[in-house]
């Protein structure tokens, strides 16, 4: 039987999906792309007496990353990243917020690294280094309860945009391809817009990732 939880919040005006991974034996949980609303995320963990360990981040964009340093302050927890997402996430320009009328930064935060495994909850991730979307786009992978939680790389149907600083829609769709569809397709998919969805069915259902796919 599953000790996993998964709870996801929509916050901000973009309505990104917060989503918070907790062990139902232990009550300790982490919380992934904090982009708003902090308020909502404490008392969502206040309401299930959940003890946040870390704060992991998909990709710098400001719309999932604005109430991070908020929630890491008021709990104590470390804040990670891919490594190579530092530069986006200290540049205003560079994660959008300067285009949508705010300047917004985040640093310092923890390094991630391709294929890393982490734990916390007592609950293994894995780092899987996704660029497209961003240079420094990861998703994480939680191999014993078959999810996957996929920010901004892959959506029900449809993938990340990338005319955005470091996007790139060739890299993209390789990483979907050659990272995510190397998956089992039983695999779940919690997104960082939307619905949630399966490697399988993207597999055979999203026309940005098939054979012809291209922007």
């Amino acid at each position: 039987m599953s000790k996993i939880r998964l709870d996801m919040l929509t916050l901000g005006k973009i309505r990104t999906n917060c989503i918070i991974v907790s062990n139902e034996d232990t009550k300790e949980a982490v919380v992934f792309d904090p982009g708003d609303e902090c308020e909502r995320i404490i008392e969502h963990l206040n309401r299930n007496e959940l003890s946040i360990k870390a704060i992991l981040l998909t990709h710098g964009h400001f719309d999932h990353i604005m109430a991070a340093q908020e929630l890491a302050s008021l709990t104590r927890v470390p804040i990670y990243a891919y490594e190579s997402e530092r530069e986006l996430l200290a540049n205003p320009s560079l994660n959008c917020s300067s285009i949508f009328g705010k300047s917004f930064t985040l640093a310092p935060v923890e390094s991630l690294q391709d294929g890393e495994k982490i734990q916390f909850a007592d609950i293994d991730f894995v780092v899987l280094h996704t660029p497209g979307h961003t240079k420094g786009s990861v998703c994480y992978y939680i191999p014993d309860e078959q999810i996957l939680l996929s920010g901004d790389t892959l959506f029900f149907e449809s993938i990340g945009r990338t005319d955005f600083p470091t996007g790139n829609s060739e890299v993209l769709i390789k990483s979907v391809r050659e990272k995510l569809f190397a998956l089992p397709k039983e695999v779940k998919v919690y997104p960082g817009h939307g619905c949630s969805t399966s490697i399988g069915y993207e597999m055979l259902n999203n026309p940005y990732v098939n054979e012809e796919g291209s922007f």
